[in-house]
């Protein structure tokens, strides 16, 4: 298939690069010039053991762009990977995701894939959204990722499940056959779920790095070797 990624930073630049690894022809969207700039010239912009190599392989089919046309045009899929910062009071800055959508050119019929992590609900206020502005046709589907720095490309093509989250089943199948070179259970769930299971993880690991640092302060005061 061919796939736009908005947003060249670390989720998608690795996305990016491995979807392009399993034969799909990908271009790469990014706001940043001199990001852009270094990416056409073969500089990798961060460091992520593999990836370079990924990225010169597939040359043939990946490119780099900093106009949104060019990316979403006659993609079957487009992959929303900007940045979700937490703000002062905590809650996450959709600020990008949004300008994400309102740059949709009109008449696109691909199936938007959420990969930032976003508060559960933000699929229903994306569907609104896309509905009000006039992209009816397009489909809406969560795909959280689950890439650890410094094993990201080894996490994305050698997963332990594949979370695809839509509204409709038609779109959850195109977004689930990129994937067809992955060996990895594929879960499918609506869009809430899907995005409670990326926050659910990410919480899962607060609990397990604080449970053993508790363990570790214990040890320590026993004379245990933790």
């Amino acid at each position: 298939m061919r796939i736009g990624v908005l947003g060249a930073g670390y989720v998608g630049l690795v996305s990016g690069a491995c979807f392009a690894d399993l034969g799909h022809d990908v271009v790469i969207r990014d706001v940043v010039p001199e990001r852009i700039a270094r990416l056409r010239e073969g500089h990798v912009p961060i460091y992520e053991p593999g990836l370079e190599a990924v990225l010169e392989r597939n040359s043939s089919r990946l490119s780099f762009t900093l106009d949104v046309r060019e990316a979403i045009g006659e993609a079957d899929v487009v992959f929303v990977c900007v940045g979700t910062p937490r703000t002062y009071s905590g809650d996450a800055d959709l600020s990008a995701v949004w300008s994400a959508i309102e740059e949709l050119p009109a008449g696109t019929d691909a199936v938007l894939v959420m990969k930032s992590t976003v508060p559960p609900g933000t699929g229903e206020k994306v569907r609104a959204m896309l509905d009000a502005h006039g992209h009816t046709e397009v489909g809406y589907v969560s795909n959280p990722e689950f890439l650890a720095e410094g094993t990201a490309v080894r996490d994305f093509m050698a997963p332990d499940r594949i979370v695809v989250g839509a509204f409709n089943e038609a779109d959850a199948d195109r977004v689930a056959a990129l994937d067809d070179g992955l060996d990895a259970p594929i879960v499918r769930t609506d869009v809430a779920s899907a995005e409670m299971i990326k926050h659910a993880s990410n919480a899962f690991l607060s609990v397990r790095i604080s449970f053993i640092n508790e363990i570790a302060n214990v040890c320590e005061v026993v004379g245990a070797d933790v």
